[in-house]
């Protein structure tokens, strides 16, 4: 569903310079100048502009150190095609490292009150910073330090409030409450090392940032998602993408420590959410952020909406899902674009292996609103625009409109086989409504070779046995199942009996190629064929029904589906 760009985060150089009992540094724009003598006691920590910092070495010699430059996140694009985006600054945060992001452009970073930076002294133990004191809008800080140091000594920032110079914790709940706001990069695991040399009595580090991060950028063009607010984004990967690493060798650690989680969570805590009324990436509306553990990660990314516009009787809250692939580095941040249009569903429905569909020639005067009732439906033999039920009897297959619906047999391995998940959160439209509910069932690949079109799972074959098959699976799960690209999904489209249309987003019915028998006498004429049927078990217990029916029933308006 859309591409992922990345950006190289430009590196954060800071010097320090050690005198006597104190020591002073400069920086600006992440270029950062302790001031310090030898083994001393404090040092303090300040940067400059690479301006700044070009005009001091001209002035005051190289001295064979090398130089500082601007503090910015820097990157290249590696597709050809961007979505140009209009740059915006975030405001100024109080208390939080923070980032700004340009699509296509990468991304700058700034101090924040309440950042320390942790620094290794002679005895090879972290000392700690005091927080700093900023200046000329968070491009300037100064941090005091205590310890005693030497050329070459490490730096770690390890995050906002983090008690370790060798921990990060990469948040598994991040929190955004402006549209293109990375404020809370610091709180949730923006981290980086650098190695101080020294010129003269001044040390210069080049501070390298070793998270990775990612921008969801969505749009729309689907009138109810405009109507909608985006509240929540779920990232899921199949490994850890979040909890306390280790970072005592200047890179975050495969795998967490402790508290590793599959998943992250950016909860949006704007004023109902954000909007999505754009039809192309506009990140000042919804620009959302994420740190994310580096690696190559398989995601799934769940986009939540609230719409309470649409429903009269209650609020619609779901989700536009989107999976893929990011080889996420260290220090790049990615641009997510997601295109938040929901699948329609709409379809014809029709009689069983009727010729034509339920409301040919009729299609004005068909409801589409749940629970409501059109003239004109089918309702005799010889309707005029064949939307009559096939008469065949048992074991005459389908032959119009249902011969490619799975028989009976195929129907029995999905139910019994196909691992069937009760889904109450995708989203989806219909003849113009938005909807949520629908049963996910493994794909005939995933079921395997020993799925058979001319045996069921129990080795009878109901498609010519005149025994009935009816049966009824109670314990199907809610939810979306893992590796989903390995089901296929059926919306919950309802029915049409005598006209009334019923069901919508709460109960499935499909049809099969195969009509029912009467038992024993196969070739009984009867009114009924099976069909797939599946909804949510009611009384607020979290469990689905998935089962095959039959029953006196041809005559009803079914949707129609295929082996898959």
């Amino acid at each position: 569903m859309n591409s992922s760009i990345h950006k190289k985060i430009g590196e954060n150089q800071t010097s320090f310079l050690f005198m006597n009992v104190k020591a002073k540094v400069i920086m600006k724009k992440s270029n950062v100048f302790f001031k310090t003598a030898f083994l001393l006691t404090t040092a303090v920590l300040i940067g400059c502009s690479g301006d700044e910092v070009a005009q001091n070495e001209k002035q005051n010699g190289n001295n064979g150190n090398s130089l500082a430059k601007t503090v910015t996140f820097t990157g290249e694009n590696i597709l050809p095609t961007r979505i140009p985006a209009t740059k915006t600054q975030s405001q100024d945060p109080t208390t939080r490292t923070w980032i700004t992001h340009t699509v296509g452009n990468g991304a700058k970073a700034f101090w924040s009150t309440g950042d320390k930076i942790w620094v290794k002294d002679i005895y090879d133990k972290f000392q700690m910073s005091n927080p700093g004191e900023f200046t000329d809008g968070k491009k300037k800080g100064i941090f005091f330090i205590s310890g005693s140091f030497k050329d070459g000594c490490t730096v770690h920032y390890t995050g906002t409030n983090e008690t370790s110079g060798n921990i990060v914790t990469i948040a598994a709940n991040q929190t955004q409450s402006e549209p293109n706001d990375f404020t809370h990069a610091g709180v949730s695991g923006d981290c980086g090392t650098a190695e101080a040399s020294a010129r003269g009595n001044n040390f210069k580090f080049r501070l390298t940032h070793k998270a990775s991060y990612i921008c969801f950028l969505p749009h729309t063009l689907n009138a109810f998602i405009k109507r909608s607010k985006l509240f929540k984004i779920e990232v899921t990967s199949e490994d850890n993408i979040a909890g306390d690493y280790d970072f005592s060798t200047d890179n975050l650690s495969d795998k967490p420590k402790k508290n590793g989680s599959k998943k992250i969570t950016l909860n949006i805590t704007a004023p109902r959410g954000f909007t999505v009324t754009n039809p192309k990436t506009k990140i000042e509306e919804n620009g959302s952020y994420i740190v994310i553990a580096p690696g190559t990660h398989k995601l799934t990314i769940r986009y939540w909406l609230r719409n309470d516009k649409d429903n009269p009787f209650k609020t619609i809250e779901g989700t536009i899902t989107q999976t893929l692939t990011i080889p996420c580095e260290a220090g790049k941040i990615y641009d997510v674009t997601a295109n938040l249009d929901p699948k329609d569903y709409t379809s014809n429905y029709y009689m069983w292996d009727a010729i034509g569909h339920y409301w040919k020639g009729n299609e004005k005067y068909q409801p589409k609103k749940n629970r409501t009732h059109g003239d004109f439906y089918p309702n005799d033999p010889k309707d005029h625009w064949n939307r009559w039920y096939n008469r065949d009897a048992f074991p005459t297959p389908a032959s119009h409109s249902c011969q490619n619906c799975p028989n009976v047999n195929e129907c029995l391995w999905y139910i019994q086989k196909g691992d069937p998940h009760w889904d109450e959160e995708e989203l989806w439209t219909t003849m113009g409504y938005l909807y949520t509910g629908g049963m996910w069932f493994k794909k005939k690949t995933t079921i395997g070779g020993q799925f058979n079109q001319y045996k069921a799972p129990n080795g009878h074959d109901y498609a010519n046995e005149a025994i009935s098959a009816f049966y009824n699976k109670t314990d199907v799960p809610f939810g979306r199942p893992e590796h989903s690209e390995d089901y296929f999904f059926l919306p919950a489209l309802g029915d049409y009996d005598s006209g009334n249309l019923n069901g919508v987003g709460e109960v499935g019915n499909y049809w099969t190629s195969t009509p029912t028998p009467w038992n024993d006498s196969p070739s009984t004429k009867t009114i009924g064929a099976y069909y797939l049927y599946f909804q949510p078990q009611p009384g607020g217990i979290r469990l689905g029904n998935a089962s095959l029916y039959g029953g006196n029933n041809r005559y009803k308006g079914l949707p129609l589906w295929t082996v898959k």
